[in-house]
C-alpha cells in the first residue's frame, strides 16, 4: 500500500535511511537486564552530530543512561515530545529463524530484537528529526526526541529518572510514545486505528503459601505446599473479576462488533461476560479477535507466572511455596480493592496463605478530545485515506504513565501505525520469536512523525 501524498522517491530515501538506522541500532544488544542503553545513547548523539546537531546523554548509572535531543522552532508555541525507548527483552538466538541481534534485512524486512517494540521508533524519530531541521525548522514551540533507558524493567533510571531529575529537558504539553497504531481491518474495507490514551496501572504480588515439611515417602494428604500452590494458580485462573465499563469504550465496542443484540450486551455490565464468551467461541475469526481485544478492556487480570518451592530435594516436602501473580488493574483502581478480589478468588483454597505485594502502580489517562487527537486523526485521514482512529486504554504498560503522573496537564497518546501488517500480523510479534518489521511500514513511522510535528506546532 502507498502512502498517500507523499512522494515515491522520497519515500525510497526514506526506507533506505531508516533501514540502516535500525539494523545498526538492532546490532547494539540492549537486553534488559542488563541494559547497557548508554551504547545506544551514544549511537545517537553520533547520528545527529553528523548532521550538525548536538543533544544531551544524561542518567545514571553511567551504563543505564537516556538520549535527550531538542529543536526549538521559528516562533513560540507548546513543547512536543516524540520517545521511544533504548532497550529490549532477552532473546534466545536458537528459536530465531535469523539471529536476533544482526539486524538482517531480508524479504521487505528487517528482523531482529527491537524491530517492533522499539527500536523501529528511534530509528523513525532520528530520521523525521533530521529533516525537521533540514527544512528549516517551520514549526511553533519546540519538539523534543527522548531515547530513554529501562522501559521494559522499569527500576533504573529511564523516564522516571528523567521526569523527577531533569523536568527542564523533558516536561511537555504533549507527548507521543509506543504502543497503539496497529489496524484492523471493518467488514466495509474501512481501517480502524487503536490510539492509545491511556493504560492499566500494575498490582504485581506473590502469593505465599504455608505447608507441611516432611519426607515425601509418605504422601500427605493435606498440607503440602506444593499441592497448595496448585490449587491457588487454578483458582485465580478460573476467577471471573467483578467487572467494570470504565475503559471499555462504546465507539470501539460499536465498530469491531456488528451484531446490535451483541453490542448492546458487551455495553451492559449484567450481560457483558456471558457476550464476550458468545463472541470467543464465535465460528469468525473476526468475532474472536474481536474478544480478545476486549475482554481485558473490563477490569483486572489475574496472570500467575512463576512457581516456586523452598525445597530442593525430591523426597522432601517443602516448607512454603509461592506463586508469583502479574495483575493489571484499570485506572482509578486501588490496592486494596485488588486485595479483596483476590481474598474472593483464593475463599475456596483449602491452604495457608499471604500476600506479598512486589510494586503497584496505578493506571492514568489523558482526556481523549484534544488537540493532538485531532492532529493524529487529521494526518493519519491524509495519509491512509478512509482511516478511523479510535481511542482506547492500552492493557499494557509504558513510560507515558510517568509523564502523566509527574506533569498533570500532558497530553500523552500512545500511538505508532502501521501501514502494511495489520493488528493480526503485528500483535503476536511483541516480546517473541522472529520480531521484525517491514520496511514499509518503518518509513511510514517516520513519515508519520514529521507531519504530526507540522500540525500539531504548525
Amino acid at each position: 500500500m502507498e502512502i498517500a501524498g507523499i512522494d515515491p522517491e522520497l519515500i525510497a530515501r526514506l526506507e533506505r535511511e531508516t533501514t540502516a538506522l535500525l539494523s545498526a541500532l538492532i546490532r547494539i544488544d540492549t537486553s534488559n537486564p542488563p541494559g547497557n542503553e548508554t551504547a545506544v545513547a551514544q549511537f545517537l548523539d553520533d547520528y545527529f552530530r553528523a548532521h550538525g546537531l548536538e543533544g544531551e546523554i544524561c542518567g545514571e548509572p553511567a551504563e543505564r543512561r537516556s538520549f535527550v535531543l531538542r529543536l526549538t522552532g521559528s516562533r513560540p508555541g507548546p513543547r512536543l515530545v516524540l520517545m521511544a525507548h533504548e532497550d529490549v527483552v532477552p532473546a534466545a538466538a536458537e528459536h530465531w529463524t535469523e539471529p536476533p541481534f544482526e539486524g538482517v534485512v531480508k524479504d521487505g524486512y528487517i528482523w531482529g530484537r527491537g524491530a517492533i517494540d522499539v527500536k523501529n521508533l528511534l530509528a523513525a524519530f532520528c530520521v523525521a528529526m533530521r529533516r525537521l531541521h533540514e527544512g528549516g525548522r517551520q514549526f511553533a514551540g519546540e519538539v523534543v526526541f527522548v531515547a530513554e533507558a529501562d522501559e521494559e524493567d522499569g527500576t533504573i533510571g529511564g523516564a522516571r529518572w528523567l521526569c523527577s531529575q531533569r523536568p527542564d529537558l523533558v516536561a511537555c504539553d504533549y507527548l507521543v510514545n509506543e504502543g497503539g497504531g496497529e489496524f484492523l481491518t471493518m467488514p466495509g474495507g474501512e481501517r480502524l486505528y487503536e490510539l492509545h490514551v491511556g493504560e492499566k496501572g500494575t498490582a504485581q504480588f506473590r502469593i505465599l503459601v504455608s505447608g507441611e515439611s516432611g519426607h515425601a515417602s509418605v504422601p500427605l494428604r493435606r498440607g503440602n505446599a506444593v499441592v497448595g500452590a496448585a490449587d491457588v494458580v487454578r483458582a485465580l485462573h478460573d476467577y471471573e473479576p467483578r467487572l467494570s465499563l470504565e475503559t471499555v469504550p462504546a465507539e470501539y465496542v460499536e465498530l469491531l462488533v456488528s451484531d446490535p443484540s451483541l453490542r448492546a450486551r458487551l455495553l451492559d455490565e449484567r450481560s457483558a461476560r456471558a457476550a464476550l464468551a458468545e463472541l470467543s467461541e464465535s465460528d469468525s475469526p473476526g468475532e474472536r479477535l474481536a474478544a480478545d481485544l476486549l475482554a481485558p478492556l473490563y477490569g483486572i487480570t489475574f496472570s500467575p507466572t512463576i512457581v516456586h518451592s523452598s525445597g530442593e530435594a525430591v523426597n522432601v516436602f517443602p516448607p512454603s511455596a509461592e506463586v508469583t501473580v502479574d495483575c493489571r488493574m484499570p485506572v482509578r483502581w486501588t490496592q486494596d480493592r485488588v486485595a479483596a478480589e483476590v481474598e474472593a478468588a483464593l475463599a475456596g483454597v483449602d491452604a495457608r496463605w499471604e500476600i506479598e505485594w512486589l510494586g503497584t502502580i496505578d493506571g492514568n489517562a489523558s482526556p481523549a478530545d484534544t488537540r493532538l487527537r485531532q492532529a493524529i486523526t487529521a494526518v493519519m485521514g491524509r495519509l491512509v485515506p478512509g482511516s478511523r482512529v479510535v481511542p482506547i486504554h492500552s492493557v499494557g504498560f509504558t513510560d507515558s504513565n510517568w509523564f502523566r503522573a509527574a506533569f498533570p496537564a500532558v497530553v500523552a497518546y500512545n500511538f505508532a501505525p502501521f501501514l502494511v501488517d495489520n493488528a493480526e500480523a503485528v500483535t503476536p510479534l511483541f516480546h517473541n520469536v522472529d520480531e521484525r518489521i517491514s520496511v514499509r511500514d518503518l518509513a511510514f513511522q517516520s513519515v508519520f512523525a514529521y507531519e504530526l510535528v507540522r500540525e500539531v506546532l504548525g
